[in-house]
């Protein structure tokens, strides 16, 4: 099927290699998948055939669709009411008539409309839909991915951004209780600064009746960029920070302070509207509501229909005590320099509806390795209670290391250390799954994001190459151990990889490497002050003309600086670390971070996940944006499974949710477990089961799960349960 020429819509071609369609959308790297019982010739549609927008569609001469992996189905008649909710793993029958079936939990947004009776039938996992008294199908789809409207220009003053932050409501599609779905919030406007502020005529402001007053003060006005965008609320000088509307006003203070409060009326009025939704377009049975419904005292239906400052008031009533067993966990919590130079930082941070913090100020001095590798010990000795002994480190003999030794370092220096120009510290402490820093020096337990690489997410150029590319390099034969990676990539057979390893480049060949289209790279090897070493000498990541990898992990010692070299020169992000790593801990490191990159956890989720079940994990840093992902998650929200035996010879397990850019706060969850229909938000705690070893097996082997068993990371593929 050809589509048309903009290169960043979704395209639907007959499939390369099984009978049926691939759905890609190149700006996500997204793949979707129709198995049909014979090859079919998709043919153009038209869009507005569909009851929710779409990019791109086309018409399949056959009866029978079917998907790779079990997904939930929503059928709607003509008039848009919900006939049927089929969760996945379950079976429905509808009568003939006109439908129009919307597909849950894929990577890219999937429609179909059809005329006659509809089957949905689960069967090996997979999900088919037959349409016995038709001969063709529409299909509709839409990329998850946003991009910003327009840009705003504002100055240093705080009166000026405050203006620019009045604008991100624009672009909301709706400010309904809907808007807490995601694809029903578009990208804020872009802030650039300028010597005036300007702000383009067309751009249109809701008028929501809801403004936040706060102090002419950066510290002041950075932290309700969230609340600002999510509420449609204009931003305005007051002596005191207030939520304020024509007849009521809520003080942003507290025993906690200006930025908690400000999280805390953001985090209540999202879980709140994500309740009250439920009587709109999808009326289904979702867990929040029964828990929250068992606390508070509120209409839902009433409140459904009512204006947006009178929904937030009786929202704000309802103590925060009251909500906390359902309440989601946040996804991102973001530390940003109260400085002009970052402000163009806003738009992306609300986006991801992130509580927004701003530091004291400190010191930057000069500190030299061995400071650094001090530092670190005391972040994470003081910080978190748990002991980082030297071994770990690598800075005894505990262990070969993937850096040159004190004496090589001396011998290829004119001074006797390096020295590293950025502090080394810790953000405090953030109630989130996430956490990133933006501004001076390297946030030891957060990722170090920049400005240039949030734009870089809008600059990405979409690929017309319908695999995904990952390189693994070892340039270090003690290091063959970790090679493993290259067979972990690429294990999934509803994606189609090109997975290439490499060793023992010379600088030439490692610039080349560099210089490709590639998706992710693996790096293992040395690396040190002088940058990458390859077989003929070193290769500087910060002296590069051009860096064409999307995303890499540098497994290597002290390799920050040649991972944020990286970024710099073109890469979105990646993984380095902050010290010495001892090469037994790096291997386990590399290949947990494959696992996990393979099921669709962007870098943010994985070094989550990283540092709180590896030794060493506290070590390692991602750089950029944190939030990239290499592919995308079979169920659309990659999770974890907990799971702990009972005394009734079956298993507890509990899931928890890890939100993607395409997959953001506010994604419906069903996990198809047994019989169970009731639907989840998608981060963090998405429900708790009991299942015999049998069925936990069964689900957990649909895809390759990382699994907490015992306080360990373990994998689902992995388990047993003989004696």
């Amino acid at each position: 099927m050809q589509t048309e020429s903009n290169p960043t819509r979704p395209r639907i071609h007959a499939h390369p290699s099984r009978s049926g369609i691939q759905v890609i959308d190149p700006i996500q790297d997204a793949q979707f998948t129709f198995l049909t019982p014979d090859p079919v010739d998709p043919l153009p549609c038209d869009t507005d055939r569909f009851y929710f927008p779409v990019d791109t569609a086309a018409t399949l001469v056959t009866d029978t669709v079917e998907t790779l992996y079990t997904v939930g189905v929503w059928i709607r008649d003509e008039a848009g009411d919900t006939v049927a909710e089929v969760a996945g793993g379950e079976n429905e029958s509808l009568a003939a008539g006109h439908y129009h079936v919307e597909l849950f939990t894929t990577q890219i947004k999937v429609q179909l409309v059809v005329d006659g009776a509809v089957r949905v039938e689960s069967a090996d996992e997979h999900t088919r839909l037959r349409f016995p008294e038709a001969d063709h199908v529409h299909v509709g789809v839409r990329s998850l991915h946003e991009q910003p409207a327009a840009t705003v220009t504002t100055t240093d003053d705080p009166h000026d951004v405050m203006a620019a932050l009045s604008t991100f409501g624009s672009a909301l599609k709706t400010t309904s209780c809907e808007r807490s779905f995601p694809t029903l919030r578009g990208h804020p406007p872009l802030v650039e600064r300028g010597d005036a502020l300007s702000i383009p005529d067309w751009l249109t402001v809701p008028d929501t009746g809801l403004t936040v007053e706060v102090p002419p003060s950066l510290d002041y006005v950075y932290p309700v960029a969230s609340l600002a965008y999510y509420l449609g609320a204009s931003v305005e000088p007051g002596p005191r920070p207030r939520l304020v509307a024509d007849d009521w006003t809520y003080a942003l203070e507290g025993e906690d302070g200006f930025e908690t409060a400000v999280t805390d009326v953001l985090r209540r009025v999202f879980l709140l509207d994500c309740v009250t939704r439920t009587e709109g377009y999808y009326q289904i049975a979702l867990h929040e509501r029964r828990l929250v419904e068992d606390e508070v005292d509120l209409d839902f239906a009433t409140l459904y229909d009512e204006p947006l400052p009178d929904q937030v008031r009786q929202y704000l009533e309802v103590p925060t005590t009251a909500l906390t067993e359902a309440m989601p966990a946040w996804k991102l919590t973001v530390d940003i320099r109260p400085d002009a130079e970052y402000v163009s930082a806003l738009p992306f941070l609300a986006d991801e509806l992130a509580a927004i913090r701003c530091p004291g100020r400190q010191d930057l001095t000069e500190q030299t390795e061995d400071e650094v590798v001090e530092r670190v010990q005391s972040i994470f000795q003081n910080g978190s209670g748990q002991e980082t002994n030297a071994a770990s480190t690598g800075r005894t003999d505990g262990g070969t290391t993937r850096g040159p030794t004190r004496s090589d370092r001396t011998s290829r220096s004119s001074s006797t250390e390096s020295v590293i120009d950025e502090t080394i510290f810790r953000p405090d402490e953030a109630d989130s799954i996430e956490q990133a820093y933006v501004g001076g020096g390297i946030p030891v337990g957060a990722s170090k994001t920049t400005v240039d690489a949030y734009y870089r997410r809008l600059e990405y150029e979409p690929s017309n190459e319908p695999q995904i590319q990952v390189t693994v390099v070892c340039n270090d034969e003690e290091m063959a151990d970790e090679n493993v990676v290259s067979g972990i990539y690429g294990t999934i057979d509803w994606l189609e990889f090109d997975i290439t390893f490499e060793e023992k480049l010379t600088t030439d060949e490692m610039r080349d490497v560099l210089g490709t289209n590639i998706d992710f790279l693996h790096y293992v090897g040395h690396v040190d002050d002088e940058g990458i070493r390859c077989t003929d000498g070193y290769l500087d990541a910060r002296e590069l003309d051009e860096v064409n990898v999307s995303a890499f992990l540098l497994n290597a010692c002290d390799s920050y600086e040649q991972g944020y070299g990286l970024v710099d020169c073109g890469a979105m992000a990646g993984l380095a670390t902050v010290t010495d790593v001892v090469d037994e801990a790096a291997t386990s490191v590399g290949r947990t971070v494959a696992r996990l990159l393979n099921q669709g956890f962007s870098l943010a989720s994985t070094m989550s996940l990283v540092r709180e079940h590896e030794q060493i994990g506290h070590h390692y840093i991602v750089v950029g944006d944190a939030s990239v992902s290499v592919v995308e998650n079979e169920s659309g929200t990659p999770y974890a499974a907990q799971v702990q035996a009972s005394e009734d010879d079956q298993y507890g397990m509990s899931l928890y949710g890890y939100p993607r850019l395409d997959s953001q706060l506010g994604t419906l969850f069903v996990p198809s477990v047994q019989d169970h229909d009731r639907f989840y938000l998608n981060s963090g705690f998405m429900g708790r089961y009991k299942l015999t070893d049998e069925d936990l097996l069964g689900f957990l082997g649909k895809q390759k799960t990382p699994v907490i068993w015992d306080s360990e990371l373990v994998w689902s593929h992995e388990l047993s349960f003989d004696a």
